[in-house]
């Protein structure tokens, strides 16, 4: 499972990067969301990595 959580700003980022950030479901600053490891979300969170802070954590860490 990743924890991704947003650090940077989406102003001024190019359109595909923003697209990228809404397929993730993250929508503002500091948010964090957490999706299952797959080569999908790895694609998307490397497109965008500059703006995202991403860890590996264990299912039970989610609650």
């Amino acid at each position: 499972m990743l924890k991704i959580t947003q650090v940077k700003s989406r102003i001024n980022r190019k359109k595909d990067h923003k697209a990228t950030l809404d397929a993730l479901g993250i929508s503002r600053m500091g948010q964090t969301v957490y999706h299952e490891d797959a080569p999908t979300i790895r694609g998307m969170v490397q497109k965008v990595a500059y703006m995202l802070q991403v860890e590996v954590v264990d299912i039970e860490d989610k609650g």
